[in-house]
């Protein structure tokens, strides 16, 4: 069983999208992983991204065993077939994908833990009622480039609210989280923050991710 109130710590996402060529993706992971993340969502989408089935499955493969051979979450993002095809720990969704309770069925049935994205109060309440749900994704927090389709920034003033409202089920916030910033969020007492360009994106990924890591 995962304890996602620590696994959501340091939420790392990442796909061949955000690198410039296939093998790097592992490298980086690697040298993440060593470096303290605490779990890694595969997050295959957009211009750049493997469009071949068997080029997703053989590298969600390769990664999945860098995150076993540390015991940190191993999640993927959307591909319930994917998840299910190769034993993932978990599978986030958004609120665009099939009923969130059709897709907990479906992975409760292969012992696969699930998270979802929200956005509004109105989403995140109705999140909280969902049974079988394990954690959610809440934000945009700030502005992001990292998705084309992104909803508004609902800011920290927005997170801290809806911790307040709704603190039961686990949080990771999203969007816009870099080492500047990290500490503002994790002031909130979100259980966690989730990254990609500020790990990605990062020269000195020791440095920043210590940052990330020690920033609350």
């Amino acid at each position: 069983m995962i304890e996602w109130h620590k696994a959501l710590r340091l939420y790392f996402i990442a796909g061949t999208q955000d690198v410039v060529n296939q093998e790097q993706l592992e490298d980086v992971l690697e040298e993440a992983i060593a470096l303290g993340i605490t779990c890694f969502q595969y997050r295959e989408k957009g211009q750049g991204s493997l469009q071949n089935a068997e080029d997703r499955l053989a590298m969600a493969k390769r990664l999945q065993l860098l995150c076993k051979s540390a015991s940190i979450p191993f999640i993927i993002n959307d591909d319930v077939d994917l998840a299910i095809k190769i034993g993932a720990d978990a599978i986030h969704v958004g609120q665009s994908d099939k009923p969130i309770a059709e897709t907990i069925a479906l992975a409760k049935q292969h012992n696969m833990d699930v998270g979802l994205s929200v956005n509004t109060i109105e989403q995140l309440k109705i999140a909280s009622t969902v049974d079988g749900l394990d954690y959610v994704g809440v934000g945009p927090i700030f502005p992001t480039t990292s998705k084309s389709d992104a909803e508004p920034a609902i800011g920290v003033d927005g997170l801290a609210e809806r911790i307040a409202l709704y603190p039961n089920i686990p949080k990771v916030a999203i969007g816009g989280i870099s080492t500047k910033n990290a500490a503002e969020v994790l002031h909130t007492k979100v259980e966690g923050i989730a990254v990609i360009s500020a790990i990605m994106a990062s020269q000195y990924r020791d440095r920043d991710i210590d940052i990330l890591l020690t920033n609350d």
